[in-house]
């Protein structure tokens, strides 16, 4: 209740309806004021009409008895004139008195149809009693002196009646006339003072409405404005003062709120930037986080080169947690659903859902560590996904729809951010382990060409036993081997130079093409033109060749490969396709991962260096693969003439 009625809904509704109030009350009492006033005319008028009449009585009365007749004929001439005149204004005044003394004004006694009947004031009301019965007594001797023959009525007695006895009538008329007119006036400025202070009790409350109104809503709505301007301007740890337990004050509440999660937003940008470990990059996430939703457990489950999930990191409580060793198939699981579907994944209650199945090996480690509800952020972007964020919560159904709805707008940023803090990590183990690679060659290729040296002693040894000879041509080919794995090693971890020159690719495809190749791996090539495609020939010869070869390898012996090339106005194109078995979906999907290969020998680093030879000339490099059969995609610019350098 109190915070109803200190809300401006309220406030604003109460002063309107105060204002509204007195103006309405301010106006109807005007309304009545002028009915009021119309009705003390109609009495006013009526008193002068009482008093014209009673004169007029004495008046003809004095001028009977100066003319009184003498004879018959004067008298009826008389009774027919002066008789009649007398009864007419005797029944008009006997009306107006009893009006007067009754205090009822119909119609028929002031002649008009009035909003309000005239009602006399009390003091007048008395005046008018007494003029009733002083009315009364003289009509009383008035009828006595002339008679009860109304045929020949004694007028000159009655104008003597009346001469003699008018004055107390006359002096009561002239009370009830000042009277009146003084209670008149009274109320008249009674009406005029009430209708001044009604007008000034509303011209109060509009300046005392006006006054609160600017300072509980103009002025703070000012400060909000000048706040939301300085947020806007980029300051997101201003905030804006809250003055008033109102809507404006919730207004700047949840602006604040707002500000507060933006200013958050912004530290955890900052932070995530300067994040070089996957360490640093939890850290963050865990401080800062808590402050925009629910979270006190962040861990990061990262798919593994072996297809398997690892939990690799955790921290609860802002504090880097002791986690198990746990890794484990993402098959049938809510996580494989999260990696597939690409969404972020709540789960409502860990513990409940663990129990739904064996495979949800992760959800039961969760719950064992206190958690009950969670969220599964996919970490990665593009087609590319490296893992999953796991965010979590000690109470089930913690996380509301604005939760989830934040944590999904911050779910690409957050995942972006952890793929390249994880991929930043990869990329510094992978240069430790090139660098220890390049070593290693460089070490193993001396022995390796003493070794090549003796056997190609001995294989020019006259005397050697055919079985020892067999067995010098088996090392010498190892030997090849060997040499042919350390060059992929070298080219894989050393820094990669470019020459690019304009270059024909359709011609150069035509000639790699042909190397190798038997009748039943023959090429069915539709190859458009592609002049002055900048390039480095050596290094594209080397990724066709790559790619070639696994086309013919992998085609059915009785089909052969088709190799389309094709150039627009920025990218030229090399499709090589093969009828051959599908690829599964989750070898297709790391096929460019370093010694990964589904062939039984090999090295795995082939298409690892095809892609980075491709990506050193700035263009991409897919493999598609279904029922019909495989189709690896090569694009390179076409007008690119500047050479780079990829270390």
């Amino acid at each position: 209740m109190r915070r109803f009625v200190s809300s401006l809904k309220f406030q604003i509704g109460l002063g309107i309806i105060l204002i509204t109030a007195l103006f309405a009350t301010s106006t109807l009492y005007s309304l009545y004021v002028i009915d009021l006033q119309h009705s003390d005319d109609v009495l006013v008028r009526l008193a002068g009409r009482l008093q014209l009449h009673e004169q007029h009585l004495t008046v003809q009365a004095m001028r009977y008895q100066e003319n009184a007749p003498r004879d018959y004929p004067s008298y009826y001439r008389d009774l027919n004139l002066y008789f009649v005149d007398l009864q007419k204004t005797r029944d008009e005044l006997t009306a107006i008195i009893e009006a007067f003394a009754s205090d009822r004004f119909d119609r028929s006694v002031t002649g008009e149809h009035m909003a309000m009947e005239p009602q006399l004031p009390a003091p007048t009301r008395a005046v008018a009693e007494e003029l009733g019965r002083r009315w009364h007594t003289f009509l009383a001797g008035l009828d006595e002196r002339i008679g009860p023959d109304q045929g020949e009525p004694r007028l000159e007695w009655g104008a003597e009646w009346i001469v003699e006895h008018h004055a107390p009538l006359e002096q009561a008329a002239r009370e009830l006339m000042a009277s009146l007119d003084g209670e008149v006036g009274a109320r008249a400025r009674k009406a005029n003072l009430v209708n001044r202070l009604l007008l000034a009790a509303a011209l109060v409350v509009s300046l005392a409405t006006t006054i609160w109104f600017y300072r509980r809503v103009v002025s703070p709505l000012a400060i909000a404005v000048s706040g939301f301007r300085q947020v806007a301007n980029g300051d997101f740890a201003h905030r804006v003062p809250v003055t008033h337990d109102n809507e404006i004050g919730s207004l700047a509440s949840s602006f604040n709120h707002l500000s507060g999660r933006l200013d958050a937003l912004r530290r955890l940008l900052t932070r995530l930037e300067h994040g070089a470990t996957l360490e640093d990059t939890l850290r963050t996430l865990s401080e800062t986080l808590p402050a925009l939703i629910p979270v006190d457990w962040i861990g990061v489950l990262v798919i593994g080169v072996d297809g398997r999930i690892h939990l690799e990191q955790a921290f609860s409580d802002g504090k880097k947690a002791a986690i198990p060793r746990l890794s484990f198939e993402p098959d049938r699981t809510l996580l494989e659903e999260c990696i597939n579907s690409r969404e972020p994944l709540h789960i409502a209650d860990v513990r409940e859902m663990g129990r739904l199945s064996e495979n949800y090996l992760f959800l039961r480690q969760l719950a064992e560590l206190g958690r009950r509800d969670a969220i599964f952020l996919p970490i990665g972007y593009g087609s590319s996904i490296q893992g999953v964020a796991v965010f979590a919560n000690r109470y089930p159904n913690s996380y509301r729809a604005e939760h989830l709805a934040l944590l999904g707008n911050l779910g690409v940023l957050v995942g972006i951010s952890l793929a390249r803090t994880i991929q930043l990590v990869e990329n510094t183990r992978l240069a430790s382990i090139g660098q220890f690679a390049s070593g290693i060659v460089h070490e193993i290729r001396s022995p390796l060409a003493t070794i090549g040296l003796a056997l190609d002693y001995l294989r020019q040894a006259d005397d050697l036993p055919p079985n020892a000879a067999k067995r010098v041509e088996l090392a010498t080919g190892e030997i090849g081997r060997l040499e042919r794995l350390l060059a992929d090693i070298l080219l894989y971890a050393k820094p990669l130079t470019l020459d690019r020159q304009p270059t024909d690719l359709a011609a150069l495809v035509r000639e790699v093409a042909g190397l190798g190749g038997t009748e039943h791996t023959a090429a069915v090539m539709e190859l458009a033109a592609c002049n002055d495609v900048p390039l480095d020939r050596d290094r594209v010869r080397q990724v066709l060749l790559n790619l070639i070869a696994n086309a013919r390898e992998g085609s059915r012996t009785d089909q052969p490969i088709k190799i389309v090339c094709g150039r627009d106005a920025n990218w030229a194109t090399v499709e090589i396709h093969n009828s051959g078995e599908p690829i599964e979906p989750k070898a297709l999907e790391r096929l460019f991962e370093p010694f990964f290969t589904t062939k039984s020998s090999g090295t795995g680093l082939g298409l690892s260096i095809v892609r980075r030879i491709v990506n050193a000339h700035g263009g991409e490099i897919s493999i598609e693969s279904d029922t019909t059969g495989t189709v690896a995609t090569l694009r390179l610019p076409a007008n690119n003439p500047v050479s780079a350098l990829v270390t």
